[in-house]
């Protein structure tokens, strides 16, 4: 028994130090010291969309994967151009352009995530920015290359403005509330671009001139430039036309991905405002492509389209359309309140719980398309004793509920529930295919009064104008 006993701390020393040996052995064999080791990554390439200057980019991921069932220890992982490149990294959780002995564990990844801030430069054309990371296992060295473009802008952020112009030379990126103020005047130079931050608007006491052209039109949109912000509506407030705001003119202006694209008016005033828009595109909405409360409006050439709400609402006022689309599939980009459909013209409006009434004096759609993804397209209502006027005429317009004798008056030369054939190439575009039931359809005097399409093509060269913005050429 004694000797029994006293050999037990020699085999349990022996056993512990077998133990570590292996433990130590394990340790030692955990590694991947392959001098052929090679990272895997997410992509070859990390591109960043048109980056303004001044203003920090999205943050763009790069994910790095260990291919082994050891680990593997990365020695150097740094930005080439050190702190000085306007990218800015985070390695794993830490803020660093540089890091030494990164351990990626078998099978496993690590996060790098990459940031560019621009410095202006006073050049109006686009900058292309290049840099990489480098990474080095095992003395085998590998690299991302990191691209992007820096535009120049001019920035505004909640001011006032007083007369002025805008002109083509830089974009504009607009943050917060920019305000025309009341006798002032915006004016806007073709081939302008205005990028709006999120939830920011413009504002028009005073009055907007925006005259594009076909080939350099005016263009208002978010500031995520982003391939996947292309359709996403909602990504900024929209264009607001206050009381007393007046002789306002757009002219070949593209209004796309905001809230309410235009709002003519405001509820509780009893001040009006007025517009003219011609050869205009509003689309894409995440509440109305155009909202007019009281106010004066002639359209000539336009699209009013896709909106969560109504692509037209209309509440009392005047107001006029010719060759126009107005068109609802907004179900194409988003979820849509399929409830609402393309046009509501009403003579009240609620506030709250109580019905305002709002005469609409005068609501005319001539040679033009109503039409959308809906069973009914059109909603008018009538409600309280304000004046209710309205008029379609040589129009295709899509609506079960008012296509029958009751209300004939308002609609004359109408061609019911026909497919327009929309070819919606590009999305963001309109225009009639082939066997579109618009064609030839339009009535002449009209035509010759507004003789060129939205692209500029002569509606008067066949037998008929065909209704809406654009005129099909076979």
């Amino acid at each position: 028994m004694i000797i029994r006993t006293a050999m037990r701390p020699i085999y349990a020393f022996a056993f512990s130090l077998l133990i570590l040996t292996g433990i130590a052995s394990c340790n030692k064999q955990q590694y991947y010291e392959g001098s052929n080791a090679s990272l895997k990554f997410s992509a070859d390439t990390v591109s960043f969309d048109t980056i303004f200057t001044s203003i920090g980019s999205a943050t763009q991921r790069l994910m790095v994967y260990n291919p082994y069932d050891k680990i593997l220890k990365i020695s150097g992982v740094q930005l080439a151009g050190g702190d000085n490149s306007p990218f800015k990294l985070n390695i794993d959780g830490r803020v660093a352009n540089s890091l030494s002995d990164v351990e990626v564990y078998p099978k496993d990844s690590l996060y790098i995530f990459i940031q560019i801030f621009v410095n202006p430069t006073g050049n109006a054309l686009p900058l292309f920015i290049r840099d990489s990371i480098i990474f080095t296992t095992n003395g085998s060295v590998q690299n991302i290359k990191l691209v992007a473009y820096g535009q120049d802008v001019h920035l505004l952020k909640k001011q006032t403005l007083k007369t002025q112009t805008w002109e083509a030379d830089k974009p504009y990126l607009l943050y917060d509330t920019i305000m025309v103020d009341t006798l002032e005047t915006l004016t806007i130079a073709k081939g302008a671009t205005i990028y709006l931050h999120k939830q920011s608007s413009l504002q028009i006491k005073g009055t907007l001139i925006a005259n594009g052209d076909l080939t350099t039109p005016i263009t208002f949109q978010g500031d995520r430039l982003e391939h996947d912000y292309n359709d996403i509506p909602g990504q900024w407030s929209g264009i607001y036309f206050l009381p007393g705001s007046t002789a306002n003119h757009l002219d070949w202006v593209i209004i796309k991905n905001g809230t309410t694209g235009i709002q003519l008016g405001k509820y509780k005033s009893t001040f009006t405002c007025d517009l003219e828009i011609s050869n205009s595109i509003i689309q894409n909405m995440s509440y109305y492509s155009l909202l007019a409360i009281g106010a004066k409006l002639k359209a000539v050439n336009c699209v009013f389209a896709d909106a969560a709400a109504y692509a037209c609402g209309l509440m009392g006022g005047n107001y006029e359309f010719y060759h126009s689309t107005l068109a609802n599939y907004y179900g194409r980009y988003a979820s849509r309140n399929f409830s609402s459909g393309t046009l509501n013209i009403s003579n009240y409006y609620m506030d709250t719980t109580a019905i305002v009434n709002t005469d609409l004096m005068k609501a005319n759609f001539y040679n033009s398309i109503i039409y959308g993804s809906n069973t009914d397209e059109i909603l008018i209502g009538n409600k309280g004793s304000g004046i209710l006027q309205y008029l379609f005429d040589h129009c295709l317009v899509k609506s079960e509920a008012y296509n029958n004798s009751k209300y004939v008056q308002f609609f004359t030369n109408t061609r019911w529930n026909k497919d327009p054939e929309f070819k919606f190439k590009p999305k963001m575009y309109l225009e009639l295919d082939t066997l579109s039931a618009a064609k030839d359809f339009g009535d002449s005097l009209i035509g010759r009064l507004y003789p060129l399409d939205l692209k500029k093509i002569d509606r008067t060269l066949d037998k008929g104008p065909d209704l809406g913005a654009y005129e099909r050429v076979e």
